[in-house]
């Protein structure tokens, strides 16, 4: 992908410099299409013809090596950060410097190669023109930055829509999966029988869960304070399946209430956890959801593997991970040691979140 990128820039470069040559030498080269050089054979026709490749030439090349210096420093296939008022200036630096040197190179080997007398007055205007096309290449650059990060910006978005459509649309799919229907229907059916104000509640916690899920497609991120309301209703409906045998621990620092991250993230690290480890009277699993100081969220329960595992989707954290990297550039952290297996999700302030979108 960078490849192609590079590949494309300067393709874009090299197509940009001829027509920047053939702009800035319209009148000449009109003159040597129509006028009287360009009716003549002989002598004549060919120092005209010389004269001619020679400034497009130069122009080409000195507009060529603009955007080749600037490819380096003002970083144009840059997808993310603010350009900097150093980089800028340091490009305009070196270009002066480097288009300095080039007119004085150019002019040099023109002189000794066209012997037609040069007055002052071409001399200035041979300067000028260069120093004009690399202000020209710079602009150019600059365009071409702007309309990258944009472009990135488009793409990592949609591509952030499908992952997150997509790992909406499982957890759906695995909350209306016969599976989980059938867990929830017998459950149901026993406490209407024996309980029927759990069976309200219990009806209560999945029309939640369920509207929840359905409405968070509608977003790329949900506070935390959503996230442990539908928490709390998906963890009484599995439990109501492991009773005492599921023990969760919730730790949550209030000041992060308004902290962000994608939807469905707790209830995918919850699912991960249930469906990978066996949970019985004498192995019960204990999971805890706590906040950290460094402003991050954490997911840690005690290993005991199943000995045949439930049929997953393969997405999971794969897709979690994915999420994070594409809101904002951050991994998530996965630890498995000490018979204990960790999950630390970054927690996006709204703030920073906002302030960044803005700068998008």
């Amino acid at each position: 992908m960078k490849t192609n990128s590079v590949k494309t820039y300067f393709t874009i470069a090299i197509l940009l410099s001829l027509a920047i040559g053939i702009t800035i030498h319209f009148p000449l080269v009109m003159s040597f299409i129509f006028g009287d050089g360009g009716g003549h054979h002989g002598e004549r026709f060919m120092l005209s013809f010389s004269h001619l490749g020679a400034e497009l030439l130069i122009t080409f090349l000195v507009s060529a090596l603009i955007f080749t210096l600037n490819y380096y420093i003002l970083k144009p296939l840059e997808k993310h950060g603010k350009l900097h008022l150093f980089r800028f200036l340091t490009s305009i630096f070196l270009t002066v410097a480097s288009v300095f040197i080039l007119n004085h190179l150019f002019y040099t080997l023109l002189s000794l190669l066209d012997t037609e007398t040069r007055t002052r007055g071409y001399r200035d205007e041979f300067i000028f023109r260069n120093f004009y096309v690399s202000a020209l290449g710079i602009g150019c650059v600059l365009i071409i930055r702007l309309i990258f990060q944009k472009q990135s910006v488009q793409v990592e978005n949609e591509t952030l829509r499908s992952e997150a459509i997509r790992s909406q649309y499982e957890s759906l799919k695995n909350q209306l999966s016969p599976h989980f229907l059938f867990n929830s229907l017998t459950a149901l059916k026993t406490l209407i029988n024996d309980s029927p104000d759990t069976a309200q509640n219990y009806i209560n916690n999945l029309s939640k869960a369920l509207r929840y899920t359905l409405q968070s497609n509608e977003k790329q991120l949900a506070t935390l304070k959503e996230e442990i309301d539908f928490t709390e209703s998906y963890l009484f409906l599995i439990k109501m399946r492991f009773d005492k045998n599921l023990i969760v621990s919730l730790d949550i620092n209030e000041k992060y209430s308004d902290f962000m991250l994608p939807p469905l993230t707790i209830q995918t690290l919850v699912e991960n956890a249930v469906k990978h480890n066996e949970i019985s009277k004498r192995k019960p699993l204990n999971i805890t959801i706590r906040t950290t100081e460094a402003g991050s969220l954490m997911v840690i329960n005690n290993i005991q593997e199943k000995i045949s595992e439930e049929e997953g989707t393969g997405i999971g954290l794969t897709n979690l991970s994915k999420q994070f990297n594409l809101l904002r550039g951050i991994d998530i952290i996965i630890r498995n040691e000490n018979n204990e297996f960790l999950v630390e999700v970054p927690l996006i302030n709204p703030l920073k979140n906002e302030s960044s979108d803005n700068r998008r």
